[in-house]
């Protein structure tokens, strides 16, 4: 395999040169919580590493990533003839649907999972596109070239994109993978600055602090996808101009923007349609606005003008960081002239979409959760379709690993998992003591700081309860993590790092799961852990509102978190669900009907469901087919 046509040193001295347009200390977003103040590193002896969790699969380590169908490097199958040449060529395989109109979509995205992914994002850009396929669309997805992937083969083909002020020579890679084609985008701006961390230096060398050269990457490869749509042959020919561009958060946003100058320049494109596909409003792309920036983005002057907006660099309100994030003071963040990205794609869309119904409302309605765009997503309007969840992601199914393998009709067997997993932690082995896990990023979004207040303030209490969290985060709450730990052994684990598998032992083995989340565009973890009997404890918001019915599926909480700072109150209300948790688990018959209530609707959250509402959006807004 060929290595990326320019070296980095060539490249670096030019972007810096080009992109006057962030300081050192721009955004593209993050969250209201973040910091320019780090405490030093913590000596994580009371936090954990599964024995498992170490080597090549530590990429699914995440709770929020999936597990790629199929996804082991040695797993062989026969196939047919059809197979085989479709997997050459790309396309979709012999199960595939023959639909009666054949769309082709073609996904823009920063992250596609297993690849690439820090959440999501890159989990969603796996899931929807193979959902698509096996409805018979043709479908490409187009991400950077972060790391010498070992399935992803030099095509030879290469293209001249702008760069700034001049252009640049990109490559392409490409994959056939489960009816899908992945294409990926040969450049040292990403492949030399990442080299393979595909989990932590996408955007910048550690979490909240930005490349400078992120507006001239990623406009470059916007250009770079759409000649890859274009001119890029797969199977003999290319997609070709007519196509349904799905553009993917802010690092997308360019090309339906690109897209509607071609088309009023009268220069292509004509029948080609585009969604922005919006997964977490804080992540916008702000940057302080440049006189230079249309002729640096090859846009017209009037479309630049339509970004322009009047904001802080940073979403939210921007603290000082301390343990426990309970640092009132806070860092100036001023408006100022900025030029937003994601304000580009949502005005230039055929469409704007998000990832589920009760979030779509909810940005398009507060300032807090659309981050100050809620005015222009009321005006062009958003629709949210509920992402899914891998058919293969249930306890009967051997292919996850799991020790014990159940079904709703077997839901005793849970139990052993339960007692395998207290063995493990060195809990107290006793099937009456509920465990409670949260699973996910620690940070302030998750509602992680107030959840450890709360599993203090219980603990301390005397409560009789077992608390696991899975998932590493910011040093200000992993060493929150680390003192629980310390301070309640026989009560509270933190395990930071972990395989696919152990998540899905986790879920076998839990009782309930924590979602504290401030917002959650979606949510993951309630949807698997509904799909193992393991019951979610939710705040109203997001996604988790549209998938949890308190007292049927789940537990829902009274009201959301505060969006910003730790309040007694919501506390109280986390303390409150916890006990009410308690009294349900001791009501056998009632927490087994709720158990198999969850399971059962956890089967409809599925990418196939998603996959046909996202076809008819297509076709409402006239996606060319053949």
């Amino acid at each position: 395999m060929r290595r990326s046509v320019l070296s980095a040193a060539a490249v670096l001295s030019l972007s810096l040169s080009l992109l006057s347009l962030t300081p050192s200390n721009a955004s593209t977003g993050v969250s209201s919580f973040s910091s320019s103040h780090r405490i030093p590193s913590l000596t994580r002896s009371a936090l954990r590493l599964s024995k498992e969790g170490k080597g090549e699969d530590d990429k699914y380590g995440d709770p929020e990533a999936y597990v790629p169908q199929g996804g082991s490097k040695v797993t062989r199958n026969f196939m047919t003839c059809e197979d085989l040449r479709m997997s050459l060529r790309g396309g979709a395989g012999s199960d595939a649907i023959v639909p009666d109109q054949k769309l082709q979509i073609v996904f823009v995205s920063a992250e596609i999972a297993p690849w690439s992914v820090t959440g999501g994002l890159g989990a969603v850009c796996d899931g929807l596109p193979r959902a698509l396929a096996k409805l018979g669309h043709r479908v490409m997805s187009i991400a950077p070239r972060y790391d010498q992937y070992y399935d992803a083969w030099d095509t030879e083909f290469t293209a001249e994109v702008p760069l700034g002020d001049t252009t640049t020579t990109v490559r392409f890679f490409h994959a056939f993978k489960k009816g899908v084609d992945r294409v990926f985008v040969d450049h040292p701006l990403f492949l030399e600055k990442v080299w393979g961390l595909s989990k932590q230096k996408l955007y910048g060398p550690k979490w909240g602090k930005d490349y400078e050269d992120n507006q001239l990457r990623f406009a470059m490869f916007c250009a770079a996808a759409m000649a890859a749509t274009e001119k890029l042959s797969l199977g003999g020919y290319p997609y070709g101009q007519d196509v349904i561009f799905v553009a993917n958060d802010w690092h997308a946003a360019l090309v339906p923007m690109y897209l509607k100058k071609a088309q009023k320049e009268g220069t292509g494109w004509f029948k080609a349609k585009s969604a922005c596909l919006l997964h977490n409003m804080v992540f916008q792309g702000r940057f302080p606005y440049d006189p230079n920036a249309a002729s640096r983005l090859r846009l017209p002057q009037a479309m630049v003008d339509e970004m322009v907006t009047k904001q802080p660099l940073k979403v939210g309100r921007q603290k000082k960081a301390s343990k426990g994030l309970k640092e009132s003071v806070e860092i100036p963040n001023p408006p100022m002239d900025v030029l937003n990205f994601l304000t580009g794609a949502i005005k230039f869309s055929d469409a704007v979409l998000t990832v589920s119904p009760q979030y779509a409302k909810e940005v398009a309605s507060s300032s807090a959760k659309g981050a100050e765009l809620e005015k222009i997503l009321t005006k062009t309007g958003i629709k949210g379709i509920l992402n899914g969840v891998e058919d293969i992601v249930n306890p009967s199914n051997a292919e996850l690993g799991l020790d014990i393998m159940y079904d709703g009709a077997s839901l005793e067997k849970k139990a052993q998992g339960k007692t395998a997993m207290q063995k493990s932690l060195g809990f107290a082995v006793d099937e009456n003591i509920p465990m409670f896990v949260f699973m996910g990023r620690l940070d302030a979004q998750k509602g992680v700081d107030i959840m450890f207040e709360a599993i203090d303030s219980a603990l301390k209490g005397g409560m009789n309860a077992q608390f696991v969290t899975m998932g590493s985060g910011i040093e200000e709450l992993e060493e929150v993590a680390a003192e629980l730990e310390e301070r309640y052994p026989n009560n509270f684990k933190a395990v930071l790092s972990f395989k696919g598998q152990e998540k899905y032992k986790t879920y076998a083995a839990a009782d309930f799961a924590i979602m504290p989340s401030r917002y959650e565009p979606c949510g993951l973890v309630q949807m698997e852990g509904m799909r193992f009997g393991t019951l979610p404890i939710v705040c109203p918001t997001g996604g988790l509102l549209d998938t949890v019915s308190d007292m049927e599926t789940g537990l829902v909480m009274e009201h959301e978190v505060d969006q910003d700072d730790i309040t007694p109150a919501d506390v109280e209300m986390l303390v409150k669900n916890f006990n009410r948790a308690i009294s349900l688990y001791g009501n056998k018959d009632k927490y087994k009907q709720m158990q198999v209530n969850a399971m059962a609707a956890a089967k409809d959250y599925s990418w196939t469901r998603a996959a046909k509402q996202y076809v008819n959006t297509f076709l409402e807004i006239g996606a060319p087919t053949n």
